[in-house]
């Protein structure tokens, strides 16, 4: 899958790499960013090494699209980005965003997201974009409501204490009101 630079406002994003892992661990490692992801809290290095190999064979597998987001200015570690086969839906992708809490509610992700629907319809291809969200998780559901997401439908999930929401965005809503271009 070809995973290319992209440059918006604040950010840079670029294809995941091992060197980023103990900066995904330090996210992955606290419970607080755990709490709204349907992952489990990151113990050693060797449960991050595990995503990382997961990450990779998707790459190769083209089920999955890992970016980590950096600040342009800086070159902070902001977080990940990654966009994956839907596991109950083949036409679709589906994404999960996770940020260092020190990013947390200053609007990377609103920034963002326009580019990956951007990746999602012009370069994946895929027919339909969903994101997953916890009920609690409201910030992330205001997030893809301003960004045109419809929401699909709210169910749950056995383990799962919360309802999930699920939103959509279609390729043809996509095409109507066409999403950021970048090079």
């Amino acid at each position: 899958m070809n995973i290319r630079d992209i440059k918006t406002e604040r950010c840079i994003l670029r294809r995941t790499a091992w060197e980023d892992r103990n900066n995904i661990f330090k996210i992955l490692n606290n419970p607080k960013a755990i709490e709204n992801l349907n992952m489990n809290l990151h113990l050693t290095l060797e449960d991050t090494d595990r995503l990382l190999d997961d990450y990779f064979m998707g790459i190769e597998n083209e089920t999955k699209c890992p970016y980590t987001i950096v600040d342009s200015k800086t070159g902070a570690f902001i977080g990940i980005f990654l966009l994956k086969l839907d596991l109950y839906n083949e036409d679709a992708f589906e994404f999960t965003v996770y940020l260092d809490e020190v990013f947390w509610g200053k609007g990377i992700y609103t920034e963002i997201l326009p580019y990956m629907v951007t990746v999602a319809f012009d370069d994946i291809k895929t027919k339909n974009f969903r994101g997953y969200v916890m009920e609690k998780n409201v910030a992330s559901r205001k997030v893809l409501e301003k960004s045109d997401f419809i929401l699909e439908k709210v169910f749950n999930v056995p383990g799962i204490q919360d309802k999930i929401y699920s939103f959509l965005i279609t390729e043809e809503d996509y095409r109507k009101n066409i999403g950021v271009k970048y090079e």
